[in-house]
C-alpha cells in the first residue's frame, strides 16, 4: 500500500498546485496524530487538485480555507455533530473519524484512525444516503480505485467514469467570472 499504486493509475501533474512536504509537526501537532504516509506522499507529489472532476483531497496548506486540511477537519466535525445515531465518533474523540476530503456532492471522506495510521481504513459518508461506508485500503489505494473503476462508494454518480481529467491541478481550472 504505497503511493505507486495511485502513480501508475493517475501520474501526477508535472508541476503540483500547492503541494506541501512539510514541516508536518505543527500540522500533526494540531491535529493531535501522526498522518499517513500515504497522504504525505499525495500531497506532495499531486498538491491541490481535483480527482475525477468532482473529489478534492484536503491538504495542509492551501490559499483556500476551504481545501485546507486543519480547518476542513473542526467545520466538517462541527457540522456533522447534529447528525442521528453516527456509528462511529468523530475527532478529536480518540479513534474518531478524522476528515480528509469531500466531493462537489456534499459526501465525506475521513480516514477511521485506528490503529497505526498505515493501516487507517477510509470511510465515506454518501449525503444522499446518509450512510457511512467502509474501504479496507489507505486513501491512494482508495484513489486509484476510483480511477479504475474498481472502489465505487454508493452514494457516488454512476456516472463518473470515463473522465476527461483523473486528476486535475486547481491552478488548470479555467477562471470563474
Amino acid at each position: 500500500m504505497t503511493i505507486e499504486t495511485l502513480i501508475e493509475v493517475v501520474p501526477p501533474p508535472a508541476t503540483p498546485f500547492e503541494a506541501f512536504d512539510g514541516p508536518w509537526e505543527p500540522i500533526e501537532a494540531e491535529l493531535g496524530t501522526v498522518l499517513p504516509q500515504d497522504y504525505k506522499n499525495f500531497v506532495r507529489l499531486y498538491g491541490n487538485g481535483s480527482f475525477m472532476e468532482f473529489l478534492c483531497v484536503h491538504t495542509p496548506t492551501s490559499g483556500s480555507i476551504y481545501v485546507r486540511l486543519a480547518p476542513e477537519v473542526r467545520t466538517i466535525c462541527k457540522n456533522l455533530l447534529i447528525e442521528d445515531d453516527l456509528p462511529y465518533p468523530l475527532w478529536p474523540a480518540p479513534g474518531g473519524l478524522l476528515p480528509l476530503g469531500k466531493t462537489d456532492f456534499g459526501d465525506y471522506l475521513f480516514w477511521l484512525p485506528r490503529g497505526p495510521p498505515a493501516d487507517w481504513k477510509i470511510v465515506v459518508w454518501g449525503r444522499g444516503l446518509g450512510q457511512f461506508e467502509v474501504f479496507d485500503c489507505d486513501l491512494t489505494d482508495f484513489l486509484a480505485g476510483l480511477a479504475i473503476g474498481d472502489m465505487i462508494p454508493e452514494d457516488f454518480p454512476s456516472h463518473m467514469l470515463p473522465c476527461d481529467h483523473l486528476f486535475r491541478p486547481f491552478s488548470d481550472w479555467p477562471a470563474r467570472e
